[in-house]
């Protein structure tokens, strides 16, 4: 299963098999998830105020970059190859598919219906961050995901952070007795945002795994998975994938 796959079924819940495919069967997987994610830039175009969409074609580069940047990694593709792959291979066309899939859910979720307000929901960073969150009685119950890189750094915190209006602070002060330095979250909700910076977070994830990112809502969490995210919250300990 290729990195692509594992981490969209990291995102969003998605749990399927992946076939081989043939070089054109990868190719057109490409094309079509391409076309979607140019639906949604052309969504967002539509929607942004002329300054929002600025800053959102700077932050656009930043990602096809990191695309390019995965989908042509031996290591993240598993391509039996030294080097870079070359924007034929299949591999790159597979990887780079799965990436756009994400890339097209934030774009979605950047723009989605004034409506869905509520913070309960999946949100994704679409660089590999993923946070379960169930907003309640002034408190976020959240678990925070990530696979980083081509070599899969992964990381994983689940806690209760406090939250009024549009800012969250997480603490595990007094949660492990044997670890010394406290670690933090801050939740920041810009627009349809949600900026999370992390101080102190090494303990929870490797060596490259950052939680920190511009998270968006992407989908809605069922209150069988919202139980799920409150057990985890209270107890601190990631429930098992």
């Amino acid at each position: 299963m290729r990195y692509a796959i594992l981490l969209f079924t990291l995102f969003l819940g998605a749990s399927f098999a992946q076939e081989a495919l043939s070089p054109a069967q990868s190719k057109a997987l490409y094309e079509k998830a391409d076309r979607a994610l140019n639906d949604a830039w052309t969504a967002a175009k539509q929607a942004l105020s002329e300054s929002e969409f600025n800053a959102l074609k700077e932050s656009q580069r930043a990602w096809v970059e990191h695309r390019d940047y995965l989908a042509r990694s031996p290591q993240y593709t598993g391509a039996a190859t030294q080097g870079e792959l070359s924007l034929n291979a299949p591999e790159y066309f597979e990887a780079a598919a799965g990436l756009a899939e994400m890339r097209t859910a934030w774009l979605q979720g950047l723009i989605r219906s004034a409506a869905d307000d509520s913070l309960t929901g999946v949100w994704t960073d679409s660089y590999g961050g993923r946070i379960d969150v169930v907003e309640r009685e002034g408190h976020l119950h959240f678990i925070m995901e990530c696979v980083r890189g081509p070599t899969s750094h992964i990381g994983g915190l689940a806690g209760i952070a406090v939250w009024n209006e549009t800012i969250g602070w997480f603490t595990d002060k007094g949660r492990d007795k044997d670890k010394t330095a406290e670690t933090n979250l801050s939740f920041a909700l810009r627009g349809r945002k949600l900026e999370v910076i992390g101080a102190n977070t090494g303990y929870y994830h490797g060596a490259r795994a950052y939680f920190d990112g511009a998270y968006v809502k992407v989908q809605v969490l069922n209150a069988k998975a919202q139980a799920k995210v409150g057990n985890a919250a209270k107890t601190g300990e990631l429930p098992e994938q």
